[in-house]
């Protein structure tokens, strides 16, 4: 019987198998999966490069010798694979765009996704409760109306957590645009 969830190992596996055109069968016979955990890794992959690739217009930058040795130091710094994607990344932290690193965006959107899940949970349960469908205790209803009260505060402290990153990454960058002046 195939696993449902993917160790890290296993969805970067799936992950190249699928970008060297493997099926979504075949990787998931190799990675010992189900094909339907494929199927998710493959569609969560492809929103997240969506969400860092641009589909606009070409521009060409004429750099010195010293700036190209900078760059592609800075390349290895950040740890990614392009010229292009260092400088994309330079042009969005200088005005305030939070890019995370590919792990630490796949994270944020699976705790996404989870607090997704169980708001819509505490809705049908809310709704099932005001219909009468289910009976709760008077315990069981204060502790669900409390969750239901949280959820907003939590998704505020998160928010405020993206805003505190992303104010750490435009102060990294201006220190490192003045160290490097």
């Amino acid at each position: 019987m195939a696993r449902k969830s993917l160790t890290r190992e296993q969805k970067a596996e799936a992950i190249r198998k699928v970008k060297a055109g493997g099926t979504v069968s075949t990787v998931a016979d190799a990675v010992g999966a189900g094909p339907e955990a494929i199927k998710t890794e493959k569609a969560l992959k492809l929103r997240q490069s969506e969400a860092t690739t641009t589909y606009g217009s070409v521009v060409t930058v004429r750099l010195s010798p010293e700036e190209v040795q900078q760059l592609d130091r800075l390349k290895d710094v950040l740890g990614t694979e392009s010229r292009s994607d260092v400088l994309r990344t330079l042009l969005r932290s200088s005005v305030g765009m939070l890019e995370f690193p590919p792990e630490q965006a796949a994270e944020l959107e699976a705790i996404k996704h989870e607090l997704h899940k169980i708001g819509v949970n505490i809705n049908q349960i809310a709704f099932a409760a005001n219909t009468r469908k289910i009976k709760l205790a008077k315990g069981e209803m204060r502790a669900l109306d409390d969750l239901r009260l949280s959820l907003p505060r939590l998704r505020t402290f998160l928010q405020a957590v993206v805003a505190e990153q992303r104010r750490r990454g435009v102060r990294l960058f201006k220190t490192f645009v003045e160290t490097e002046a």
